[in-house]
């Protein structure tokens, strides 16, 4: 059974607003067995809830005065898209980064259990099937 799609939204939406502030309730709409494939890291993936969070941890450590913006999203009955504006400054080198990125999130048992991060709409759709032919 697919689920409730207020709850997928819900989901990604709290997936961002939880990122940097709340370290339990990001830990807890995480599936046991979360894949995660961050642009930042090349799509790299990290696998199970640890390596979630290493993940997180160390993109916290290297940005400063970072906001997520979630400009968009597109509901599938598997997955949902999110368009998603990121503005950080480098700790270290100060360098201001302003990037937006399409997320496709999967949703099982209530959960994430993957986040793919696709350069562009038209890749993301296609992969969340979700493209209108």
């Amino acid at each position: 059974m697919a689920p409730d799609p207020r709850l997928k939204n819900w989901l990604v939406r709290d997936f961002f607003a939880t990122f940097d502030r709340d370290t339990a309730s990001f830990r807890q709409i995480l599936h046991p067995r979360v894949e995660w494939f961050p642009i930042e890291e090349n799509r790299s993936p990290s696998r199970g809830i640890d390596e979630a969070m290493r993940y997180r941890a160390q993109w916290l450590e290297t940005w400063d005065d970072h906001r997520f913006i979630v400009e968009e999203v597109i509901e599938g009955d598997r997955d949902v898209v999110a368009l998603v504006h990121i503005s950080a400054r480098g700790k270290a080198s100060g360098a201001a980064v302003d990037v937006r990125f399409y997320a496709q999130f999967r949703i099982e048992d209530d959960k994430i259990i993957r986040i793919y991060d696709h350069d562009d709409r038209e890749s993301a759709l296609a992969a969340a099937e979700l493209l209108s032919e």
